[in-house]
């Protein structure tokens, strides 16, 4: 395996790394991403149980897969919304490395038995649909949507590459969570060829997908680098893998009380008069990150006169 990025700072310490690369001569791009510290960040601050966390973990794990395969620029929501007890999943990535994702109900759900990893079926459920928009810094966003077919996250999100973007994919991604659903390892992997070409390569690494061998990585001592868990996969059974660059990943929220504040401007007058007088106080809670924003009596009045719409005719 050829490396032709490296880490800007090597002491610095990570959330996890995503690395980039391709196949020797062949047009198959790889991407692999640990990501153990950014779900553990994302499942304690949701205080999720087992099945959420490991919801999490995989939703972010392919959220920042997806958002690395264009621009440094390029933001990707995912979303997997299903009728099972957890309600869905949302992602928010970025190609720079940092994610952020909630579960609409952390704690429920249970997972199923499974080899070589347990499901996820049950609890996202087997109807819904996945959705992801991406946003590469044009005029419009590029959306797609198909439906959910085995309940499993990242099985549900090659099907929507393959059939919505037409891009021959493999994708894996795996999260191991203890019995109170404290993150233990996550990691994850995508295999694309350009339409037409490479197919043989994509259907090897989804074959070993299926076998088994991402999980069995990610449930060993999971490699702490995106190159070291490529190998642990596919021990060269790929082909050679030229490494084009390496970045860290992080969870990381854009959240501030400023935003929160614009959020109250939007509502209308009588609504924040009723919490004026009725509460004297209002509570902004982000679901991606948990943090809560108080506002008191004197901000949500100046926010009030701020927004209020002069009433009759104009002048």
């Amino acid at each position: 395996m050829r490396d032709e990025g490296a880490p800007e700072n090597k002491d610095e310490p990570l959330e996890g790394e995503i690395v980039r690369g391709v196949l020797t001569d062949l047009p198959v791009r790889v991407v692999a991403a640990v990501t153990t510290g950014v779900v553990r960040e994302a499942a304690r601050r949701h205080q999720a149980g087992p099945a959420g966390a490991v919801a999490l973990g995989r939703g972010l794990t392919a959220g920042l897969l997806l958002a690395t395969l264009t621009k440094d620029d390029e933001r990707v929501t995912l979303q997997v919304l299903g009728d099972g007890p957890l309600g869905g999943i949302t992602v928010d990535a970025n190609g720079a490395g940092t994610a952020r994702g909630y579960v609409k109900h952390p704690l429920a759900g249970t997972l199923g038995p499974g080899a070589p990893r347990p499901t996820l079926a049950a609890a996202i459920g087997r109807a819904g649909v996945v959705s992801v928009i991406r946003d590469v810094g044009l005029r419009e966003n590029f959306s797609g949507t198909t439906a959910i077919d085995s309940g499993e996250i990242d099985e549900d999100v090659e099907r929507y590459l393959t059939e919505s973007e037409q891009i021959e994919s493999a994708l894996a991604c795996d999260t191991v969570a203890a019995d109170d659903g404290t993150i233990v390892a996550s990691g994850g992997i995508l295999v694309q060829a350009l339409p037409g070409e490479a197919a043989i390569e994509v259907a090897l690494a989804r074959g070993l997908f299926a076998d088994g061998a991402l999980a069995r990585a990610v449930a060993a001592p999971l490699p702490p680098s995106g190159d070291g868990l490529l190998r642990a996969v596919f021990a060269g059974r790929l082909g050679e893998i030229r490494v084009l660059d390496r970045r860290p990943a992080r969870f990381f929220c854009p959240c501030s009380r400023e935003r929160a504040g614009v959020s109250l401007a939007m509502l209308d007058d009588a609504d924040l008069s009723a919490m004026i007088l009725d509460d004297g106080k209002a509570e902004v809670t982000c679901n991606f990150c948990g943090a809560r924003y108080e506002f008191d009596e004197t901000e949500l009045e100046r926010i009030r006169r701020r927004t209020a719409r002069p009433i009759g005719p104009p002048s």
